[in-house]
Formats: C-alpha cells, structure tokens, sequence
C-alpha cells in the first residue's frame, strides 16, 4: 500500500517503531546476558517515535495535510518479519536487529526527504530520527561482532 498523506506516513511510522519496539523486548528477555542493550534500544525507539510523532502535532496544519502528499512511501518497502523465534541463534537475531534498524532507518530518511519544504520541521524530525538509527545500528553490530 502507498502512503500519501502526512497522517497515514505518521500511522505507519508509528506502527513500525511500535514493533521494533516489541522485537527489542522480546531480545531482552531471550538474552538476559544482553538485556540492558535491548531494553535501551527499545527505549530509543520510543524517544524516536514521540519526537516525530511531537514534531508533526505541533508542526501539522490543516492546510499542510490537506495540501501535502508524501511521494513514493511505499509500506510493503519497509516491511520486516518481526515475530522472534525460539530456536533463532543470538546471532542470527543480532542480524535481524540490524535489518529492523536499517529499514526504520531508510523509512525515515525516505520520509524527510519527501517532507521537506512544505513539513521542515517533521523533515528534519526524521532526520535526527535516521541519524540515531544509525547509532543503533552501531551498537548492534558491536555485538554481533562479538557474538561471533
């Protein structure tokens, strides 16, 4: 499904932090040894969320929604497989974790770059949203590296 509407990019944002959010939890309880890691994570994409989700209430009008449209957001582009499995290595679900990092990631980016103008400051939102993706993306790779 394409997305055009400024409230349908934000619902779709929303449902997609929302289930990283789930995905980091579920790793923080499978791996106890990791939990602070995955708790944190977790948390920042929650920070994330509500920054945008903020940005957009206080920066969204009427005349911006109606005369607005994103280009080219497509879900199905974004779209992760979240469920974690049992008999999934920490490892593989590491990997995992870096795919929901770097599709949350190109989610945002692709969202500034079709806001900008007109939503500046929801553009620039995600930006600063992408740019802490990418810190996540970090750390995570720290701990596959080390998990191998």
């Amino acid at each position: 499904m394409t997305f055009h509407t400024a409230s349908a990019i934000m619902s779709l944002y929303g449902r997609l932090e929302d289930q990283a959010v789930e995905f980091f939890e579920a790793l923080a309880g499978k791996y106890l040894e990791h939990n602070c890691q995955f708790v944190d994570l977790a948390a920042e994409h929650r920070k994330e969320r509500e920054m945008v989700l903020r940005a957009y209430r206080e920066g969204i009008t009427d005349t911006a929604e109606v005369g607005f449209s994103f280009e080219g957001l497509d879900e199905s582009q974004y779209a992760i497989e979240l469920k974690l499995k049992k008999d999934r290595s920490l490892t593989d679900d590491l990997r995992k974790a870096l795919e929901v990092e770097e599709k949350t990631t190109r989610f945002c980016l692709d969202a500034s770059r079709s806001s900008r103008g007109l939503l500046s400051d929801i553009s620039q939102a995600f930006e600063r949203s992408a740019r802490r993706k990418n810190d996540n993306k970090r750390v995570l790779e720290r701990l596959l590296e080390e998990a191998q």
